[in-house]
């Protein structure tokens, strides 16, 4: 086990993506923060951690659930794109005393793959046998372990936590095996949060980039399927089978595989559940249309219609919101309206940005790993945390991402003049024109720090500076985000 007086995290990063649509845009930034930690006199040891999806397989243009042929020239592309930051860690782990530690994530899973992980590794250490000597993998799915100051840190990506995102990494060590050995690999099977990224998503973020930076916590994704033109409503199918087949499968594991005996409902039968389910506490909207809904879309398809056009009501660009899909096309709502009401709805005394809410990645963390782990480091829900640990006396943090964020504030959905900018952006359909909306994205680009002083192991929620500040340090801290135990190194 590593015994460090620095440790540092970053996560999320997602590198990848199509030129024009890929979501991170802090080379620089984040290659500052590895250069100032590479510059730290040697002595000290000090660790950096990619704490999961680190690259975005997911996001090529041709993304596939699970792509071992395709994922080596995928990955060199990425690298190329993002030169900068690869150059850095190759300075990074050329510095004596340093550690680079490689977490793998649900967006990287082929990361795991020798011949995909030699070359990352390759691109970063060279032949230089030191700099490869510090380097650590860690794609098992048990994460990263080490002391700081004689406290335990624990780094893991965290979709563990996260029953749409678990990657089986049982049958992902069988398909490797079975590569080593030169017979037929089975490929993995692909999770629920794979297979709406790439069967769903994928589609409809590249002419509404939007969707890939909200968090789900705060918006339902069917919420925002919905919201969207109606040519675009195809993918709901698509949707609500994945949905519910999530919600089958989760049921039977919990039931010993004895707690739901019947298939779970298919096409449109899945969509009238999901929209049942998906309304929010007093909305009766989805809940009376749904039927209406199910009836339209069968009787369309009966008489030989395209699933877009049954799903759709027209062509066009009406947005139709979650709760009105009928109605409100009977009562001739605004768009505008539509979509900043369900919002609103959804939105309502919303904590998702505040770093002390105790949210789902907290508790399923908190309850498995165990006191005598210090520092919890997560990832993977995108949201900066710092929350005290229940069980112990330490603390969980969580890395966020260094994408762009959505923060949609109750202020803007206020009145229709001050929603107008936000729909304005999300109409028009492209990053830059996302960048350039007032108050609308945010980019935190999270560090968690966790280091040592004499008699002291501090922890600090930190977020890197713009490249054209100057500053002392490549970070400025969170206020009030530091947690401080009594080091017990010998």
């Amino acid at each position: 086990m590593d015994k460090l007086e620095q440790l540092h995290v970053v996560s999320d990063l997602h590198l990848g993506g199509i030129r024009g649509h890929q979501i991170f845009n802090q080379g620089e930034a984040l290659a500052r923060v590895i250069d100032h930690l590479a510059s730290i006199p040697p002595g000290a040891r000090v660790g950096l951690v990619l704490n999961g999806d680190i690259v975005d397989f997911l996001a090529a243009e041709d993304a596939k659930h699970f792509d071992p042929e395709g994922a080596p020239d995928k990955l060199r592309a990425i690298m190329r794109d993002f030169a900068p930051v690869f150059d850095a860690l190759g300075r990074f782990v050329r510095a004596a005393d340093r550690v680079l530690v490689l977490v793998l994530g649900n967006h990287d899973v082929e990361l795991a793959l020798p011949a995909v992980q030699a070359l990352l590794v390759h691109r970063i250490a060279g032949h230089d046998d030191a700099a490869r000597g510090r380097v650590r993998i860690a794609m098992d799915g048990t994460g990263y372990t080490c002391l700081v100051g004689g406290r335990r840190a624990l780094c893991i990506h965290g979709n563990e936590a996260d029953p749409w995102n678990v990657v089986d990494h049982d049958a992902l060590r069988d398909f490797i095996k079975a590569q080593n050995g030169g017979v037929e690999a089975k490929e993995p099977p692909a999770n629920a949060g794979t297979r709406l990224v790439v069967d769903v998503m994928n589609g409809v973020k590249r002419s509404y980039p939007f969707v890939d930076l909200l968090k789900p916590e705060t918006v339902p994704v069917p919420g925002v399927l919905l919201a969207l033109p109606a040519h675009l409503h195809a993918p709901l199918l698509d949707f609500a089978k994945i949905t519910l087949r999530l919600a089958y499968d989760k049921a039977r594991t919990e039931g010993g595989f004895l707690g739901a005996e019947a298939p779970p409902p298919d096409g449109y039968r899945a969509l009238d559940v999901l929209l049942r389910s998906s309304a929010p506490k007093g909305e009766r909207g989805a809940a009376d249309t749904a039927p209406a809904w199910l009836s339209l879309a069968e009787r369309d398809f009966a008489a030989g219609k395209r699933p877009a056009d049954v799903v759709g009501f027209d062509e066009g660009e009406e947005m139709l919101g979650l709760g009105g899909l009928i109605w409100d096309r009977i009562r001739g709502k605004d768009p505008r309206e539509n979509l900043r009401d369900a919002l609103k709805t959804y939105l309502v005394n919303d904590r998702t940005f505040h770093f002390d809410t105790e949210d789902y990645a907290y508790r399923e963390h908190d309850a498995a790993v165990g006191p005598d782990v210090h520092f919890i480091v997560a990832g993977h829900t995108h949201l900066e945390r710092r929350v005290p640990r229940k069980r112990g006396d330490g603390v969980y943090f969580n890395s966020g991402t260094w994408i762009r964020l959505i923060q949609i504030r109750e202020e803007t959905l206020a009145s229709p003049a001050a929603f107008e900018p936000v729909f304005q952006a999300i109409a028009k359909g492209t990053l830059a024109d996302l960048d350039a909306a007032p108050n609308l994205v945010q980019q935190r680009r999270t560090v968690v720090s966790i280091w040592t002083e004499p008699g002291q192991v501090h922890g600090e929620l930190r977020r890197a500076v713009d490249v054209d500040e100057v500053a002392d340090a490549p970070w400025t801290a969170v206020p009030e985000s530091r947690f401080t135990l009594a080091s017990v190194e010998k």
